[in-house]
């Protein structure tokens, strides 16, 4: 099939690459290091909530900007494809969050996706989404 992302091998250089690259979008978003976030993010990200709520790049920052940060994002086992300039990471993810509104404490328990494209300046992301499996 042309155009497949294939499975990259966990072993492989490009594993380890994206893998650091997965873990980098995490630090950033925790911290948060805005800076960062701006290298990491496309310019035409699209940034889907677990609520549904869509951001694009300037919006999406703005967000974790006012959050302060995200609590704590936890992956589990991912499974990384890879092919044409694109990567695709996905698997179980746990974030907390502060609430904006009320800044309780909440629970994220999904499944995240992470698509991204290698660029002159590395890989940026160009879709994340978290969809809840587990409310709490």
């Amino acid at each position: 099939m042309t155009g497949a992302l294939l499975p990259v091998d966990p072993a492989s250089a490009m594993a380890a690459e994206l893998l650091g690259f997965e873990a980098e979008r995490q630090r950033a978003l925790v911290e948060p290091d805005l800076v960062s976030l701006e290298r990491l993010l496309a310019p035409d990200l699209i940034h889907v909530h677990s609520s549904g709520l869509v951001h694009d790049k300037p919006a999406f920052i703005a967000h974790v900007a006012r959050m302060g940060g995200f609590v704590s994002i936890e992956r589990g086992v991912l499974d990384v494809r890879s092919g044409h300039g694109v990567a695709l990471i996905t698997g179980p993810t746990v974030n907390t969050v502060r609430r904006i509104e009320s800044g309780e404490l909440a629970r994220l328990e999904g499944f995240g996706t992470v698509l991204a494209r290698h660029t002159a300046d590395g890989w940026q992301v160009v879709l994340s989404q978290i969809t809840i499996t587990k409310h709490g």
